[in-house]
Order: structure tokens, then C-alpha cells, then sequence
């Protein structure tokens, strides 16, 4: 559970929610062909359980604050500076609309192409 204070009160939001919304945008830009492992320990994590929504994402959550890495993979032939700013924007967005607070960063690494 993370909770963030702001002017009104708190706002009390699970990992796991989070994780999905962001894998749900990502997944969703133009350029994206999937996210990547980001660890070799997240890559053991991804072998023993598939459906883990964690792959490739990671948060880093301060008081009051929240910095979002992404390990992404792309197509083949792809603007990498336009994507990167799209994911950037797109999920800079719902994460403050779902959470009403701008991540202080989104940091967008890209792994590999894929043909």
C-alpha cells in the first residue's frame, strides 16, 4: 500500500494497482512490442511466475513523491526519441489522473528491438 499526503487528506493506493496501469500504457504506445526484465533476478521472477505484472517496471516511492522506471523493448525501424517521449507524456498522465500526483520522473530504458 502506498499512501500519499496532500492538501485534502491521503490517498492510499496498492502496488498492484499501480503496476497495472502503467503496464496497461505502456503497452498501449505506438512502438512498444513488450516490456523487458529489468534484473536477472526479475528475469528468475518472470520464469517461475509468467503473469507477474512487475516485469519490467519498477517504482521508486518517497514521501510524497514517485519515480517510475521502465525496461522496454521496441519494433524494428522505430523513432526511439519520439517513443520514449510519448511513453514518457502517456504515462506521466494516468498515473497522475488515477493517483492525482505527477511522478517526479519517468525514466524509459530501452533493452532491445525487436524485429
Amino acid at each position: 500500500m502506498i499512501i500519499f499526503e496532500n492538501h485534502t487528506g491521503s490517498i492510499r493506493v496498492t502496488k498492484t494497482y499501480l503496476y497495472s496501469l502503467i503496464e496497461h500504457t505502456v503497452t498501449g504506445c505506438f512502438g512498444v512490442a513488450d516490456l523487458n526484465d529489468s534484473s536477472p533476478m526479475e528475469t528468475v521472477q518472470t520464469k517461475l511466475f509468467p503473469g507477474d505484472i512487475h516485469r519490467g517496471i519498477k517504482l521508486h516511492v518517497q514521501k510524497n513523491a514517485i519515480e517510475i522506471d521502465l525496461h522496454i523493448i521496441t519494433g524494428i525501424g522505430a523513432n526511439i526519441s519520439a517513443i520514449t517521449a510519448s511513453i514518457q507524456n502517456k504515462v506521466r498522465y494516468a498515473v497522475e489522473q488515477a493517483i492525482g500526483m505527477e511522478p517526479i520522473a519517468v525514466n524509459v530504458y530501452i533493452d532491445g528491438i525487436r524485429a
